[in-house]
């Protein structure tokens, strides 16, 4: 079965809270196993500060991963990194101009789908095919620790069968939000603009 599966190349970037490395709340480690399990290709780097961020994304595109696996806290207005700086959506698209953009970036953050990353990357010049995160209209729909560790081996298992297509993605939102109360969203660059899947409503 592994020798069918399509090999994923999984770049994994995470900047976790003093309080998370102390709870040992290190997601992106779940991710980097699952994806070995899978066969894949993956390297997985904590990312303290901007600095550091940026040396990732720089390695990421020297070694042509299609994924890019990013896990922090966020918000409405963007991301924040272990050592408490913010970075707005626009300054975290601007970190991505400077090396080949991956195929997917995976926001592993708390609004990490929301609509604002995408018209960041909308507004550059080089701007990744797929954004995939999760949406937070409500609290209780806020990414958590255990919500990302079970929901993100969903994700790279239906891409590792069935490939980096669009059906692909749309099928692991959906069996993901069946699973769990966050609300993972699929955006593609359609050429013109970033399409959402699901649809609002």
């Amino acid at each position: 079965i592994v020798a069918s599966m399509k090999k994923l190349k999984t770049f994994i970037a995470e900047s976790v809270s003093p309080e998370d490395l102390y709870k040992r709340y290190w997601e992106g480690h779940v991710v980097e196993e699952i994806v070995r399990l899978l066969n894949g290709k993956t390297s997985y780097h904590i990312v303290l500060n901007a600095d550091l961020l940026c040396k990732a994304i720089e390695n990421a595109s020297d070694d042509e991963y299609d994924i890019f696996h990013l896990s922090c806290h966020g918000a409405e207005d963007g991301i924040c990194l272990s050592d408490g700086k913010d970075i707005s959506w626009d300054g975290l698209a601007d970190s991505f101009q400077n090396a080949a953009v991956p195929k997917a970036l995976i926001l592993s953050s708390c609004v990490g789908g929301d609509r604002g990353i995408a018209r960041a990357f909308q507004a550059c010049k080089y701007r990744p095919q797929v954004i995939f995160g999760a949406e937070a209209s409500e609290k209780k729909h806020l990414l958590t620790f255990p919500g990302a560790c079970i929901s993100w081996p969903i994700l790279y298992t239906v891409l590792a069968t069935q490939g980096m297509t669009a059906d692909a993605f749309k099928d692991a939102v959906n069996k993901m939000n069946s699973v769990t109360t966050h609300r993972f969203v699929y955006r593609r660059w359609d050429g013109k603009s970033y399409r959402r899947y699901p649809a609002k409503d």
